[in-house]
């Protein structure tokens, strides 16, 4: 089984490598917005892997530039069954990520706790293009 590259990252701990795995106009489409720009879009996944315990990933679909990886994950005692979609450039740098997590419940708590982190930690501003 081919690994994510945004699980590993995830199990690992080290957040350090996200951005060098994502193109400069990445985006990363959250369970709650879409975030553009490879700054942006790392800091988001950032905070998502210090929220997230026991991130195990379960099954993958895809070829070379699109996959689906099938994964679980932990938060405050409850499980969350999610997918994460990597598309890649043709340069191999991640274009596009998108997270889909379930069940609500557990969601809805991992959202808020997100939020709580994102307001000490904001993300940088979205650049604007010419």
């Amino acid at each position: 089984m081919t690994n994510s590259l945004i699980l590993s990252v995830w199990q690992s701990g080290d957040i350090g490598p996200l951005p060098a795995l994502l193109a400069e106009d990445a985006i990363f489409s959250s369970p709650v917005a879409d975030y553009r720009g490879r700054e942006r879009a790392a800091h988001l996944l950032g905070v998502i892997a210090n929220v997230l315990e026991t991130v195990d990933q379960t099954h993958q679909w895809g070829d070379d530039r699109q996959a689906l990886y099938a994964f679980t994950a932990r938060f405050a005692d409850q499980e969350l069954q999610g997918v994460l979609r990597e598309e890649l450039s043709e340069t191999g740098s991640l274009s596009h990520v998108t997270l889909f997590l379930r069940p609500y419940r557990a969601l809805r708590a991992a959202i808020a706790e997100m939020a709580r982190r994102l307001e000490i930690s904001p993300p940088p501003p979205e650049s604007v293009q010419p």
